[in-house]
């Protein structure tokens, strides 16, 4: 899938480095850090492509006393070159929520507020 560079995004997401853990089908576990963060989902780099319209599991670690498990689904992948490393693929992934309870959405959005109000103030 490639990029048209237009933005298509509803919902405003922050940079947030916090701690995901992805648990693929098969018991396979990717260990990675999210580059930005919404309400409704979340876009990562890793080393390996996940199938578009995969379902996996996610734990998302930082965001709250507790980690956030909930169920994602791919919905984006752009693969990219990286320069630090000769021949090396990284996939930029996004992934919207799916079947997140109420009271993590509610953690993400004061995290999200919380961001963003700290940024109007500068």
């Amino acid at each position: 899938m490639s990029w048209d560079g237009k933005e298509r995004r509803k919902f405003v997401r922050v940079k947030y480095p916090c701690e995901i853990i992805i648990h693929k089908p098969q018991k396979h576990i990717i260990s990675t850090h999210a580059e930005n963060i919404s309400t409704k989902g979340i876009s990562l780099i890793i080393e390996e492509k996940i199938k578009l319209s995969s379902i996996i599991d996610l734990d998302l670690y930082g965001i709250a006393e507790e980690p956030i498990v909930c169920k994602g689904k791919i919905i984006w992948v752009l693969e990219k070159k990286d320069s630090s490393i000769k021949n090396s693929i990284r996939y930029n992934t996004g992934i919207r929520f799916f079947k997140i309870k109420e009271k993590d959405v509610n953690k993400i959005k004061k995290l999200v507020v919380l961001i963003t109000s700290s940024r109007k103030k500068k």
